[in-house]
């Protein structure tokens, strides 16, 4: 016994079938995506949600693992993978991630742990702290204007001919 289902925002169809007494397990397509429609965007279903949440715990999540969390949350691990190759979903992750990456607390953290590495004698920690804490220090430049001829006294501009001359004849006797 087979029966259409149709998947809604891929707009493809897909047969489901008993096999051996159960049901096939299915892609899903994207299913529970709806569309805010002040915005546009599209909204994330909850478990798609509860997974992006868990993947930005980073390396300290519980549980450990995908299969893990795929099966404490009644899913199936491949569902887990097709999930994270969805393109709005890789869409979210990247940008929830770069928010995350850039958030004043974990880069001041990075921050003292080069600074305490580095007082520790770690040069090359040392190297990339003062590269980083260089970026703030004002830049000076120095300019040094040349007079021009016409805002010259008669005399300093004597003096500036004479010391040209000593400088040809100088570099004249060497060559």
């Amino acid at each position: 016994m087979f029966a259409q289902v149709n998947v809604g925002v891929t707009g493809g169809t897909v047969r489901a079938g008993l096999v051996g007494g159960g049901v096939v397990p299915q892609n899903g397509g994207g299913r529970g995506w709806k569309v805010d429609e002040a915005t546009g965007e599209y909204i994330m279903p909850p478990k798609w949600l509860a997974l992006m949440e868990w993947l930005l715990e980073g390396p300290d999540r519980d549980p450990a693992f995908q299969y893990e969390w795929a099966a404490a949350n009644g899913l199936h691990e491949d569902s887990v993978r097709r999930m994270k190759r969805d393109v709005r979903f890789v869409r979210e992750w990247n940008r929830r991630c770069a928010e995350l990456n850039i958030h004043p607390e974990r880069t001041q953290s990075v921050i003292d742990s080069l600074h305490a590495a580095a007082v520790g004698g770690n040069v090359q920690a040392a190297n990339l702290y003062l590269q980083y804490t260089d970026r703030f220090t004002p830049r000076q430049r120095l300019i040094q204007e040349e007079p021009v001829a016409s805002d010259l006294s008669d005399l300093e501009l004597a003096d500036q001919l004479e010391a040209q001359v000593r400088h040809l004849r100088v570099v004249g006797d060497d060559g």
